[in-house]
């Protein structure tokens, strides 16, 4: 008697899948680059959708890094997703306006930011650091009452205020010019942030510190965008040339930096990733930042060293432009 022999089944084509693994995360990778302008487009929105789109927007190091990986495999299979390497330019394209060059020849005005991290008590790495680049300003985030104590030290920022903090909250100016009219503000969840004034060679200069609370919810990322966009408002109308500086759990391709430029506040600090700061940031976030009114033109912008902290600090020179 005959016996009737099954097919055997096709065996799956890995190859095949693999390469339609590739693909799609290639075109997510893509997607990422393009939700900046999405973002932006929300920003007006408190909802869920505008809080998690925002969330995801600032990782466009790591999505530029996935595209270069992703699409160069697919190039190996067909040379037509070579097309995607032309989103290469996005994150710069996206970003939020940055200010303006400057003439290096000019006066400069130094202005640093650190996040010193809450469980940090030596200072030495910070003090290094400031006698090394001699910033006219300091604005220190996440300050102890320990850490407070080795701030006092520095000799060099004799004029400082000072609000510690057992909280990721604490917050401090250290300037080497007399610091006038200080307030600290706290908003309605208890943080606080200091605006003050000081006067550089006759003229007077507002110094804004601020770390808001992180985006954790629909609602904290309201309330932050709504914060920086008021304090913008506010710069601009006091006329005076202002620095505002700090932790802002923002990126230059969040929504918090929607229409900044337009309210009076350009982007003063570069792109390079500041959080975490393992492996000198490498493809992290570039939250600690440093903003400016339209009074002010950049020399120069650097991250710096590890200073113990899981931030990396920012440092930006400045110069007054002929804009009143």
């Amino acid at each position: 008697m005959a016996t009737t022999r099954t097919p055997d089944k096709p065996k799956p084509n890995r190859s095949a899948f693999r390469a339609r693994r590739v693909n799609t995360l290639a075109l997510l990778c893509l997607l990422g680059l393009l939700l900046p302008w999405l973002s932006n487009l929300l920003a007006g929105s408190a909802g869920a959708l505008a809080w998690l789109i925002d969330l995801v927007s600032h990782w466009q190091w790591l999505f530029l890094l996935g595209l270069v990986v992703f699409a160069g495999l697919a190039c190996c299979r067909d040379k037509r997703w070579a097309v995607l390497l032309l989103a290469l330019p996005l994150p710069w394209l996206t970003a939020s306006a940055p200010a303006p060059a400057g003439d290096p020849q000019a006066q400069v005005f130094a202005v640093a930011s650190a996040n010193v991290h809450l469980d940090s008590r030596n200072t030495q790495a910070l003090a290094a650091w400031l006698a090394q680049e001699e910033p006219d300003v300091v604005v220190v985030l996440e300050v102890s009452p320990a850490y407070a104590q080795g701030l006092h030290a520095l000799g060099d920022y004799p004029y400082q205020h000072i609000v510690a903090q057992d909280n990721p909250f604490g917050i401090a100016v250290l300037s080497r010019h007399p610091l006038q009219q200080v307030e600290v503000i706290e908003d309605a969840q208890g943080i606080a942030h200091i605006e003050a004034q000081l006067q550089w060679h006759g003229q007077p200069i507002g110094i804004i510190a601020l770390h808001p609370m992180p985006p954790l919810s629909p609602q904290y990322h309201s309330v932050r965008n709504t914060k920086l966009a008021a304090l913008a408002k506010q710069a601009a109308a006091r006329a005076v040339p202002t620095v505002l500086a700090g932790d802002l759990n923002a990126t230059p391709w969040s929504s918090a930096f929607s229409g900044l430029a337009q309210l009076g506040l350009r982007r003063a600090s570069g792109l390079a990733a500041t959080w975490p700061a393992v492996l000198q940031g490498v493809v992290g976030l570039p939250i600690d930042q440093v903003l400016v009114t339209q009074h002010w033109a950049v020399v120069s912008r650097q991250v710096g060293p590890q200073l113990g902290s899981d931030h990396l600090p920012v440092l930006v020179r400045l110069v007054p432009t002929l804009e009143k």
